[in-house]
């Protein structure tokens, strides 16, 4: 598996040399866009919006516009706008992991030892594994990559560590902007509606499931490949009358 970042997380005064690692992959089949007429496949040009013209990758740099003035800067003048926090991830602080909102969780990422060839301490690492373990805390962290700064929990996972990504607050949008349609509900179909939940209440286990939408994706491909035809099924959603007849058929099936 091949890293995504590599740097040090910074306990206390103690320098831990780690490397990042995507915790995810993806399933999706990929679709091209292309041209209908001949299939030819459809690619998107970098053009300078002033002459027109196609420009490659050493012709692009990146550039800060104030008042109409463009200011570029070099990669390395990027860099070097917080040039310890790209090599680092700083621990600001331990917490419970219940603190830590579910809305606020995002992209997943392993964190494993640096290689001893370039020069990676293995008892750091595993010092603070053991101390967050004995404790039962989770670790705060932020770091920077690709000019963004990060925020993160840290947990111990496995040998080594799980790295949750966080939103920042500003990030997540109020729920008060949500359409939401008020309505009473009596409550002897509360009472009926928790009984089937009861009844379909087991406990979760997460290897059970699996995608199963790219492997039809994938069958109707190879039919279209075949030369069979494809059917488009209609999606109609059943119409409620009554939310209580609906319950009543409901509990009557489960009794059955």
């Amino acid at each position: 598996m091949r890293s995504i970042w590599s740097g040090h997380v910074i306990f206390g005064s103690i320098f831990i040399p780690v490397r990042m690692y995507a915790a995810s992959g993806s399933l999706h089949v990929p679709f091209h866009q292309v041209h209908k007429e001949d299939c030819g496949r459809v690619r998107y040009k970098k053009v300078c919006e002033k002459d027109g013209e196609e420009l490659s990758p050493d012709e692009i740099g990146k550039a800060y516009i104030i008042a109409g003035e463009c200011i570029q800067f070099t990669n390395e003048e990027i860099d070097a706008l917080k040039p310890a926090a790209t090599r680092t991830m700083e621990i600001q602080g331990f917490c419970n992991y219940d603190d830590i909102p579910v809305i606020a969780l995002n992209r997943s990422y392993y964190l494993g030892t640096q290689s001893p060839a370039r020069g990676g301490v293995g008892q750091s690492f595993q010092l603070l594994r053991e101390v967050m373990v004995k404790r039962d805390k989770v670790a705060v962290v932020k770091w920077v990559a690709r000019s963004n700064e990060y925020i993160g929990v840290l947990q111990p996972y496995h040998d080594g560590f799980l790295i949750k990504q966080l939103l920042y607050h500003e990030q997540v949008r109020s729920p008060d902007e949500m359409g939401i349609i008020e309505a009473q509900v009596k409550d002897d179909l509360v009472d009926k509606g928790a009984k089937i939940v009861d009844s379909m209440s087991f406990q979760f286990n997460w290897e059970e499931y699996t995608e199963t939408y790219t492997q039809q994706v994938k069958e109707l491909i190879e039919k279209k490949a075949l030369g069979e035809p494809i059917e488009i099924p209609e999606f109609k959603p059943p119409e409620v009358k009554s939310l209580e007849a609906e319950l009543e058929k409901m509990l009557a099936t489960l009794e059955e």
